[in-house]
């Protein structure tokens, strides 16, 4: 894990920026989520941090994977 001197200072968003970034958000995108117990989330984490990740990217990461798989055979078959 990074420690906190090597993190990049914050940058400055305007309101007006920030509120064109909500909309935008709430009309385009959707959060995916799931509930597991304590300690397979525990131990989740523990094999995200060990590969340098966090548990966000890495489910994203499979999610594109996993779709562009799908794709795949959905328009190989269409073809």
């Amino acid at each position: 894990m990074e420690n906190n001197s090597q993190k990049k200072p914050a940058r400055k968003v305007s309101e007006k920026h920030r509120a064109s970034n909500l909309k935008w958000d709430l009309e385009n995108m959707r959060t995916v989520s799931c509930r597991l117990r304590k300690e397979d989330a525990e131990l989740f984490k523990e094999y995200c941090a060990v590969n340098h990740t966090n548990p966000g990217a890495y489910l994203k990461n499979h999610i594109h994977e996993i779709l562009d798989k799908y794709c795949m055979e959905k328009y190989s078959k269409n073809n």
